[in-house]
């Protein structure tokens, strides 16, 4: 089997979405289990070393939330930062008039496209209610409920619900609901 990678623009977009929040004491940390933020971002990093990333990053942005709370902060920041780019706002600015239906099938299909080993599914299950399985969440279930909570909102969906089940420690699936 290859080796298990996240692609580049996932690790660039993630600490972009930090801002000034990326402090030369969270570089140090990053750079100690791999990452280093000073140097050009490689094309790929390993599993290992951006799962790890996001847990020190984690820790070190939302020190007082539990681990699920922060990891969903940071899910929901990425969403925030992607909006402060030139085709963040021009991809946004569609996605009211796409709706949430458009949109969480859009989600879904973009898990696939951060890294080369981990699998999404979109079920359905009527109108405003789905389930979104993915076969890796990165170590907590909290950074893609973040994503898909801050997407769909945008989206305009109302009494958005999003709820994680059946983590077993890697892979995840999300009931997504909101009022139609």
């Amino acid at each position: 089997m290859a080796e298990e990678i996240v692609y580049r623009h996932t690790v660039e977009g993630l600490f972009r979405s930090i801002g000034s929040r990326l402090t030369p004491d969270l570089k140090l940390r990053l750079r100690e289990v791999g990452m280093d933020l000073d140097a050009e971002v490689p094309p790929n990093t390993s599993r290992q070393v951006f799962a790890e990333a996001l847990r020190i990053t984690v820790q070190h942005l939302h020190p007082e939330a539990p681990a699920e709370e922060g990891y969903r902060r940071l899910g929901v920041g990425i969403i925030q930062g992607l909006a402060q780019t030139q085709l963040g706002k021009a991809l946004m600015s569609m996605w009211p008039i796409f709706g949430p239906e458009r949109v969480v099938v859009r989600i879904q299909e973009s898990f696939e496209t951060v890294n080369n080993y981990q699998k999404s599914e979109l079920i359905s299950r009527g109108p405003a209610d789905h389930l979104i399985r993915v076969s890796e969440c990165n170590g907590n279930p909290g950074y893609l409920r973040g994503i898909i909570e801050a997407s769909l909102a945008r989206a305009g969906a109302r009494n958005l619900r999003v709820e994680p089940a059946d983590f077993d420690g890697q892979g995840c699936s999300y009931r997504v609901r909101w009022d139609p």
